[in-house]
C-alpha cells in the first residue's frame, strides 16, 4: 500500500492520481499539496481527510508506462511545484531526496545509507516503510 505522507484533504482522487490538499481548504493553488501519480485500487474520495499513515492506494503503472509498479510524489506549495532537491528539503521517513544529474536518477539518503533510483526497478532501490516509522 501507498501511506498519505502526510494530513489533509483530498481534491482530486482517480485515473492513477490522488491530490492531498495540506492546508484543508480544498484548493490546489493555496498552501502545500502532495500529488501522488501512478495509484491503482484508491481508498480515498474528494472531500476526505486523510492522516499520516492512511491507505491511499497502490503502486501501479496507472496512467503511463512503466517496467513495474511504482508510484510518484510530488509537492507544490502555492500553486508552484517545488523540486524534491529545491530549497525546501523533502524528506520522508528520515530519507532526503537529493536529484541526480537527469530526471528518474536521483537519490535518497537516511543515516549515511544512499539509495539511488532505478529505471528498471532493481531490488537495491527499493524501501519499504515500517508501522513503526513515523
Amino acid at each position: 500500500w501507498a501511506l498519505a505522507a502526510a494530513p489533509g484533504l483530498v481534491t482530486r482522487a482517480g485515473h492513477g492520481v490522488l491530490v492531498i490538499d495540506m492546508d484543508g481548504d480544498g484548493r490546489e493553488q493555496t498552501g502545500w499539496v502532495l500529488l501522488y501519480l501512478h495509484l491503482s485500487d484508491i481508498q480515498r474520495q474528494v472531500g476526505d481527510e486523510v492522516e499520516v499513515g492512511d491507505l491511499v492506494g497502490h503502486a501501479s503503472c496507472e496512467g503511463g508506462f512503466a517496467t513495474g509498479p511504482h508510484i510518484h510524489l510530488a509537492r507544490k506549495f502555492n500553486g508552484e511545484w517545488i523540486p524534491a532537491d529545491g530549497p525546501v528539503p523533502f524528506i520522508l521517513s528520515g530519507w532526503t531526496a537529493h536529484a541526480g544529474v537527469n530526471p528518474y536518477e536521483g537519490t535518497l539518503t537516511r543515516n549515511g545509507e544512499t539509495v539511488t533510483a532505478s529505471i528498471y526497478g532493481s531490488y537495491e532501490s527499493r524501501i519499504l516503510r515500517t508501522h513503526d516509522e513515523p
